[in-house]
């Protein structure tokens, strides 16, 4: 038996009185939709307080430490709910159906860039098949116009892609900055081992 399976097989974390124990779970969760399934190989770990051997593991519980180190990957996404395609990298704004591609130049309303490289994320769920990650911190692949300086301010164009705000928006309509420039993406996919994503010409911008 491995030390991770030792641990993962060995590890309780008392809840209060009244609730069950929870445990973490050895699973494999889906790096798209976040489901979560009971594999014994998995390289994915979920709290619970019901222990599977197979099928859908429903995470639950509590966790509090005094420090938690995060991921590897990038940025902080907050799931919104969607109301037309879906394609990571681009800019979107709120409409009353819900996230949109931008459509107009520094948009109102825009809300941010849908992300494929998050690693936390909030509020997934609530619109199950309708739902666009939206980066809200951090660093972010997005489509951009062309290559800037590093720092460069940026919003949204008419495709929904990031472009240089001029010095009237950056007078008028600040809250349309959408993120800093920081570099172009070199490489054909990014991540770790077999999660990786396709950068398909993207670039590097901190959201802001």
């Amino acid at each position: 038996m491995s030390k991770l399976s030792q641990f993962l097989s060995s590890l309780f974390i008392p809840g209060p009185a009244h609730a069950a124990d929870l445990i973490l779970q050895r699973a494999s969760i889906n790096s798209t939709t976040g489901a979560a399934t009971a594999n014994s190989a998995g390289t994915d770990v979920v709290l619970t307080s019901t222990y599977a051997t197979s099928g859908a593991i429903t995470p639950s519980g509590q966790l509090l430490a005094t420090k938690v180190w995060g991921a590897v990957w990038n940025d902080y996404a907050d799931f919104q709910e969607l109301a037309g395609p879906l394609e990571y990298g681009r800019c979107y704004y709120e409409s009353v159906e819900g996230a949109r591609i931008c459509e107009r130049r520094c948009q109102m309303a825009v809300v941010g860039i849908a992300s494929d490289t998050f690693g936390h994320a909030v509020g997934m769920g609530l619109h199950p098949g309708r739902e666009v990650p939206i980066a809200v911190a951090g660093w972010v692949l997005a489509h951009v116009d062309r290559e800037y300086d590093p720092g460069t301010p940026l919003t949204n164009d008419e495709q929904g892609r990031l472009t240089e705000m001029t010095l009237e928006e950056k007078r008028d309509y600040p809250e349309r900055l959408v993120a800093t420039y920081k570099r172009k993406e070199r490489g054909e996919t990014f991540g770790v081992g077999r999660q990786r994503v396709a950068v398909n010409g993207r670039h590097w911008v901190r959201v802001r």
